[in-house]
């Protein structure tokens, strides 16, 4: 067992006589350098010393293998090991080559304090709108004439139960008549567990996936491993730094000339783990600088990818319910037959992930497995297979990837084949039910009819061929950086693309940019394009840009001045544009915005290709929670109600001004980090003087999509009074004694809470009545004082100098 040593004194006694065995307790050093740690050793009756295998590992001692945690290793059976006994300052120095000595582990990203819980989450609703209205004609003075209304509705209901939500959009084409369409989007219960990390669905929602798989809208049970609920949790594996210090050094870590770790080391070997790269790879300077100031500096190649899990680590998705159809067409439109899928990710070690996926319906099975391997410095290679049976049929898929970043230039490319008859859970729940009156161009060989449903599904095939480079490369000869890309494209039904890209950008003087692209698809003639464009920025988040356009034998100019609306209230947000070039491409536009507390509100108007058109858009929320209802800004996260209890004081964010309370004392703080610490405070400078606060500021971590009340506990002080109080020397009280308020007086029934008298014999005393008697104790004695009291709304009351006899 090892003890700080400085909360330790060696015992001693008249078992240090010779020829008598004894458990020793040691301050221990190493090399000459003090470890700062009580070592627990066994004195023979010879005088060998000995201690148990773990205690000598804690020390730093590799001991031989075939030696049990448990067992007592005497020191001279450790081959190279030597040491000196000190009885006289109960000290021990033990001597060991640099093989013979365990690496101390470091940590450059410790595990932070445990993350905050989730707040209770309050039951209100939140009712997230746009509202946008349109219309136009072919003269300014009747574009009014053809208007048109929509409604994008976001509702939801929370609880600790979870959140019910509710997404859907109704429009009125034409105010003419008096018809509205309703689309229903997505109904929906969730809930997440942040012990667990699991988050459960009920309702329509998306199925998890991997790189090779393609995800589909359902109605039915989901569960899956969410790790968004700790964001504290470090996921991927990060890199390790090996070294040696002959002496107590610091280490200093550099990634791309930037220090990221500056860590003690004592001496001997030494690991810091969890260096915080968290993504790419390269190499890494390590400089070891002792006291002297002399130093030894290495380079040591690292790799990160988020593609790969922590060992032990494991993420997940299980879904089962009906394939969901024409999704955004259709309000409720399901497959008759029930299907489930499942994807699954394993973190095997720090450079192996393990990857599995399977999908299930009537007369259909798909499954899947596959890596992602990290080859150090080199970078990440992807991999997986996969085959399907449907009715019979069989048919695979393969997927391979690399990616690597060597120096400033990043790389990625991607291969994905099917072969035979391969099929997957979109292509095998397609129905010609599902897709109506729908037109589509069939390619030739494809003959479908509505009674041959297979043959439907080959519009929902896997492409037979998905291919991806991309190539970043710096140019510094150019001042800029160029980006280079291929993709191709070859459908089931045999249609091909090849598309390839360039582009390239740079800084200019002034904050200014230039960017440009080309692009053609070398499949099809006359599509080749090119567009490239001027950015500069001036005063007052203003910024403009031109740009020039070329495709399809077409080509365009662009000009285009805005200032983008900020997140705070009263921000305001405009946007001049236009585009001169072919007749259908010409078009000129105006619009502002404004974001009040309330909600953002923008409307605009544009002319181009014969007709004239505005349009306006309100996008707010409205929220019953916390015992009231508020009108908000949209609120797409979590949010919180501040209860202070007094009107028209500042609550802050981060101590940022984001709310003032309204007339019943309550404030809506919109967008808080769900699951995240957010620091929530009110100016107290704002609240009245009779008022007194338990606390200014809290710390909260609520749900995801819900809402916590945050309650200051703000209570009036009317009956409360700052009493001066002198000693029987005429003096003032000295600061720091304690005090009370005696009950049995007029106005008093029961025992206040002690105070405590302050600076120049100031006390703050609550529950003051008509008549009041205080009770001091004084480092002699005690002492006591009365006094009258009559209560002031709005005032705070200084009464005294009053004696304390």
């Amino acid at each position: 067992m090892l003890i700080n040593a400085g909360l330790l004194l060696a015992f001693r006694g008249d078992a240090a006589a010779e020829g008598r065995a004894r458990e020793l307790q040691l301050d221990v050093s190493l090399g000459g350098y003090s470890v700062g740690l009580i070592g627990a050793f066994h004195q023979s009756e010879t005088g060998t010393l000995s201690a148990r295998r773990k205690e000598l590992e804690e020390l730093g001692i590799k001991v031989p293998q075939h030696f049990r945690p448990d067992d007592d290793v005497p020191l001279s059976a450790i081959p190279g090991l030597s040491h000196r006994y000190d009885e006289a300052a109960q000290r021990i120095d033990l001597k060991a080559p640099e093989g013979l000595r365990m690496a101390k582990i470091y940590d450059a990203t410790p595990q932070p304090d445990a993350a905050p819980g989730a707040g209770r989450a309050a039951t209100g609703a939140v009712l997230n709108y746009t509202l946008f209205g349109n219309s136009s004609g072919a003269r300014f003075y009747d574009f009014w004439r053809y208007p048109s209304l929509s409604a994008n509705l976001d509702g939801r209901v929370f609880s600790d139960l979870g959140v019910l939500s509710q997404t859907g959009i109704v429009a009125n084409r034409s105010l003419a008549t008096d018809k509205a369409d309703i689309l229903r989007l997505d109904t929906s219960w969730s809930y997440s567990d942040p012990a667990t990390l699991l988050s459960y669905r009920a309702g329509d929602t998306i199925s998890g996936g991997l790189p090779w798989t393609r995800p589909i809208r359902l109605g039915g049970l989901q569960i899956q491993r969410n790790f968004g609920l700790r964001p504290d949790l470090v996921t991927l594996p990060l890199p390790s730094i090996d070294g040696s210090a002959a002496v107590p050094s610091t280490v200093d870590v550099f990634v791309n000339g930037i220090r990221t770790v500056s860590q003690d080391v004592g001496s001997g070997p030494f690991r810091i783990n969890n260096v915080p790269i968290l993504s790419g790879n390269g190499n890494a300077s390590v400089i070891v600088r002792d006291a002297a100031g002399q130093q030894t500096e290495t380079t040591l190649p690292f790799a990160v990818s988020s593609k790969l899990l922590r060992p032990g680590l494991t993420d997940f998705s299980a879904e089962i319910g009906m394939p969901r159809l024409q999704y955004g067409l259709r309000s409720s439109l399901y497959a008759e037959q029930p299907a489930g899928s499942g994807s699954v990710r394993y973190g095997l070690s720090d450079r192996v992930t393990l990857m599995a996926h399977g999908e299930g319906a009537r007369s259909f099975g798909n499954a899947g497995a596959g890596a992602v391997v990290g080859l150090g410095s080199l970078g990440t290679v992807s991999a997986a297979g996969a085959g399907s049976w449907r009715s019979g049929a069989t048919g695979g898929l393969a997927y391979l990837a690399f990616e690597t970043r060597l120096g400033g230039i990043s790389f990625f490319a991607s291969s994905q084949r099917s072969f035979g008859n391969y099929h997957d859970l979109a292509s095998a729940t397609a129905s010609p039910t599902a897709l109506g009156t729908l037109a589509f161009d069939l390619p030739g060989r494809i003959v479908a009819s509505a009674t041959d449903p297979h043959a439907w599904s080959w519009l929902q095939l896997p492409p037979r061929a998905v291919e991806r480079i991309s190539i970043g490369l710096p140019a510094p000869w150019l001042g800029g950086g160029l980006n280079l890309g291929f993709a191709h494209l070859k459908e089931a039904g045999g249609r091909s693309s090849r598309i390839v890209n360039a582009s390239y950008s740079r800084p200019l003087p002034l904050g200014g940019s230039f960017y440009a692209t080309v692009f053609a698809d070398l499949a099809t003639r006359g599509s080749a394009g090119i567009f490239a464009g001027l950015s500069f920025p001036f005063g007052g988040n203003i910024t403009a840009s031109s740009g020039f356009t070329r495709s399809g034998g077409a080509w365009a100019l662009a000009a285009d001045v805005a200032k983008p609306i900020g997140q705070e209230p009263g921000s305001v947000g405009w946007r001049l544009r236009d585009v001169e070039g072919a007749s259908y491409q010409r078009r000129r536009s105006a619009s502002v915005a404004y974001r009040g507390n309330y909600g953002q509100v923008e409307g605009g108007v544009e002319q181009g290709a014969g007709r004239v058109s505005g349009a306006a858009q309100l996008d707010g929320a409205l929220v019953a929670a916390g015992g009231g209802l508020f009108l908000a800004n949209r609120i797409d996260d979590a949010f919180a109600i501040a209860k202070v209890g007094a009107p028209d004081v500042d609550v802050l964010h981060e101590n940022r001004v984001v709310a003032r309370t309204g007339a019943n004392g309550t404030a809506l703080i919109p967008n808080l980090r769900s699951y995240q610490s957010n620091r929530i405070s009110i100016d107290p400078r704002g609240l009245p003087v009779t008022a007194l606060a338990e606390t200014t500021q809290e710390v909260a971590a609520p749900p995801d999509r819900a809402g916590i009340v945050v309650d200051f506990a703000v209570r009036s002080a009317i009956n409360a009074a700052i009493v001066i109080l002198h000693g029987r020397d005429g003096k003032p009280l000295p600061a720091g004694v304690p005090g009370a308020l005696q009950p049995g007086l007029r106005g008093v029934t029961s025992p206040a809470p002690d105070f405590t008298v302050g600076y120049d014999g100031r006390a703050f005393v609550e529950h003051l009545g008509t008549d009041n008697e205080i009770r001091i104790r004084l480092a002699d004695g005690e002492c006591s004082a009365r006094f009258p009291f009559a209560p002031q709304e709005g005032t705070q009351i200084t009464i005294g100098p009053i004696p304390c006899r």
